[in-house]
C-alpha cells in the first residue's frame, strides 16, 4: 500500500450546479473545480473552486492549497473542523491536459522533486481515485439549489437558473465543510474514514513541508520570457521596474523569466539567473489593478478599433471606462428593479379589486345564512 502523500491525483471537473453573482444574486455560470486527492488514504489534499476554464493556475492554486495549512469557516456554533494534510506529494496522477503538461508546471514540479506521471492512453484505473472522488462530490451538489443535475434526463423540467441561489464564495465555503464530512465518513475500501487511514499511517509526518509558501505558489505561476532593459520590464503592454534591476542590467541580464498571477497584474515576479525571486510592481504606482482578462479585451477593443499596438495609458484608461459603465449597468439594474417593486405603490398603479378578499358587513338577521358551533374554551365553571 502506498504511503500518504507518495502518490497524489489531480483532476479538473465542471460542477453540476449554477451559481450566482454577489451584488445582484443573477444566474452566472457553472464554476470549475479541482480537486487534489491521496491515493493512500482518500484525504482530498487540496481544492479549487472559479469561473474561469482549467488551467495552469487552477493547478497552482490547488497546489497551493494542499501546502498550506486548512483555514475553514464555519458558522459560530461549529468547532473548528480538522483537515489535516499540509505538504509536498512525492508524485502527482495527472491526465494528458495541455495546462499538465506547460513549461510552468513541469519546471515547477522539478524545482520542488515532484514526480509528475501521466495517465497512459487506455489505462482509466490511473485516475480512477480522483474520478470516483468527483463523482461522490457531484453527488452531493445534486441535492443544492441551482443544480445541472448530471445529464439533462436525470435534471427533467427543473428550472436551475432559476433556482439558483449560491455565489462563488458560498459555494466554496459548502465545499469545504463537505470535504470535512467526507472525511470523516467511512469509506468502503479503506474499511475505515479517510481521517483515520491518515492517521494509522502516519499522514502528519508523511510529507515535506513548504517554510515558504509564496514562493511554491510563485514558482506553479504562469510565465513569459521577457527582455529585461534599461526601463524595465514590459509584460501584456504594462510597465514594471525594481530597483534590485539595476545591477542585473549592469551584467546584460537579456531575457528574463517573468512570472504573474492573471488575477492581479499589479505585480510580478522575475526569476534571476541564481534562482532568486525579484518582485517587480508598476512602474506608475498609481495605476489600479487589474486582472489579464480586462487587459486582454482592452487590447481587443483597441486593436478591433485602431490596429497596432495599444499604450498603456489607453489601456488603462479603456479598463477604467469599462469598469464605469459596468458599475453604472448595476446601478441601473438596482434602480430598475426598485421601480418594479415600487409600482404597485404608485397612485397611477394601483392593483384591480379583488372582491373576494374585501371584508363586507354580514345581515345577521338572515336565517338562510349557514350557522357553525362555538367552542367554549372555558369550560363550566368550578364552585367555590
Amino acid at each position: 500500500m502506498e504511503r500518504p502523500m507518495e502518490v497524489v491525483q489531480i483532476d479538473h471537473t465542471l460542477a453540476d450546479i449554477i451559481l450566482v453573482d454577489q451584488v445582484e444574486r443573477n444566474p452566472l455560470a457553472r464554476p470549475w473545480l479541482t480537486l487534489a486527492i491521496d491515493v493512500a488514504t482518500r484525504v482530498v489534499l487540496g481544492a479549487y473552486v472559479t469561473f474561469d476554464a482549467p488551467s495552469v493556475l487552477s493547478i497552482c492554486l490547488c497546489l497551493d492549497h494542499c501546502v498550506r495549512p486548512k483555514s475553514i469557516r464555519t458558522p459560530s456554533s461549529l468547532e473548528q473542523l480538522y483537515w489535516p494534510t499540509a505538504g509536498i506529494p512525492q508524485a502527482i496522477h495527472v491526465d494528458n491536459g495541455r495546462d499538465f503538461r506547460s513549461d510552468a508546471f513541469r519546471s515547477a514540479c522539478a524545482e520542488w522533486g515532484i514526480a509528475i506521471k501521466y495517465r497512459p492512453p487506455g489505462r482509466v484505473h490511473f485516475g480512477g481515485h480522483i474520478e470516483r472522488l468527483i463523482g461522490t462530490t457531484m453527488g452531493a451538489v445534486h441535492v443544492l439549489p441551482g443544480t445541472t443535475q448530471s445529464s439533462p434526463k436525470d435534471k427533467g423540467e427543473y428550472d436551475s437558473a432559476a433556482r439558483a441561489s449560491m455565489t462563488l464564495d458560498e459555494f466554496e465555503d459548502w465545499l469545504q465543510l463537505e470535504i470535512c464530512r467526507y472525511h470523516n465518513t467511512r469509506h468502503s475500501g479503506l474499511k475505515r474514514t479517510p481521517l483515520a487511514a491518515w492517521a494509522d499511517l502516519g499522514g502528519d509526518d508523511a510529507g515535506r513541508q513548504v517554510v515558504d509558501t509564496d514562493a511554491f505558489r510563485i514558482s506553479f505561476l504562469p510565465s513569459e520570457r521577457r527582455q529585461l532593459g534599461r526601463t524595465g520590464i514590459n509584460l501584456f503592454s504594462i510597465g514594471y521596474w525594481s530597483d534590485a534591476f539595476a545591477p542585473m542590467i549592469g551584467r546584460g541580464a537579456g531575457k528574463v523569466t517573468v512570472k504573474y498571477d492573471p488575477r492581479d497584474m499589479s505585480r510580478i515576479w522575475v526569476v534571476t539567473d541564481d534562482g532568486r525571486t525579484v518582485a517587480a510592481r508598476y512602474k506608475d504606482l498609481s495605476r489600479p489593478k487589474v486582472s489579464l482578462w480586462e487587459s486582454r479585451r482592452a487590447s481587443a477593443i483597441f486593436h478591433d478599433r485602431h490596429g497596432g499596438r495599444i499604450s498603456e495609458a489607453i489601456l488603462f484608461a479603456i479598463i477604467e471606462e469599462q469598469r464605469r459603465i459596468a458599475h453604472a449597468a448595476r446601478q441601473r439594474t438596482l434602480a430598475t428593479r426598485l421601480d418594479d417593486e415600487r409600482k404597485p405603490r404608485l397612485p397611477n398603479n394601483k392593483p384591480k379589486r379583488d372582491p373576494s378578499r374585501e371584508m363586507f358587513a354580514i345581515d345577521t338577521s338572515n336565517p338562510n345564512l349557514p350557522t357553525y358551533p362555538i367552542d367554549d374554551f372555558d369550560g363550566p365553571r368550578r364552585k367555590t
